[in-house]
């Protein structure tokens, strides 16, 4: 009798319904290494960017480009709020000893879907008025010393590129938190 139960439970209907303990850490591990990655990844790209932004602001100061110099406090103020939100909303959850690996592995995958759907609110807002900043520093100083519609040529583009890049981060994360999302679906419901 228990033979017939275990060649039951292995058969190919009941595999699908049924995921392996291994399986799950083997996920589980898999994911929280690319989530660490792209974090790591994000803090480098911080690093890097607050240490553009604050010789920027230091030369602009020495320089007397007041309204520049403002536009790079509020570039390295909005780095640093997303390096914060990054920790505080996209970091792994900590394991807890009481969780079974399913419902951790179910855990992590909302809360990284939140995290990327909401990526408008914490990773690009808090870019946004550095960026405005420095775009219309750049556009006031040309009026009355070119044309309205050259600065709109010259400005136009960049302009344009970076809200486009903008659109597309936003974007990917949308796509990347739907999937996330349906995940964690599929493995609550197997």
């Amino acid at each position: 009798m228990t033979d017939d139960l275990k060649h039951i439970w292995q058969a190919e209907d009941a595999a699908g319904t049924f995921t392996r303990p291994e399986e799950l850490v083997h996920r589980t591990s898999r994911f929280e290494r690319q989530v660490r990655r792209r974090n790591l990844i994000e803090y480098a790209a911080g690093a890097l960017l607050l240490c553009l932004e604050v010789p920027a602001f230091v030369m602009f100061v020495a320089i007397g480009e007041p309204m520049m110099a403002g536009a790079m406090v509020l570039m390295a103020l909005g780095t640093l709020w997303v390096l914060w939100n990054q920790y505080r909303r996209a970091s792994l959850q900590r394991r807890r000893p009481e969780e079974d690996c399913r419902s951790h592995l179910v855990a992590q995958y909302r809360r990284q879907a939140e995290a990327l759907r909401t990526v408008p609110l914490w990773y690009i807002g808090p870019l946004l008025p550095g960026v405005l900043g420095v775009y219309g520093t750049v556009a006031f100083k040309a009026i009355g010393k070119v044309d309205a519609w050259d600065i709109l040529v010259e400005m136009g583009p960049p302009f344009g590129a970076t809200l486009a890049f903008f659109g597309f981060v936003m974007w990917l994360n949308q796509r990347a938190a739907r999937s996330l999302r349906r995940q964690a679906d599929e493995l609550e419901a197997a």
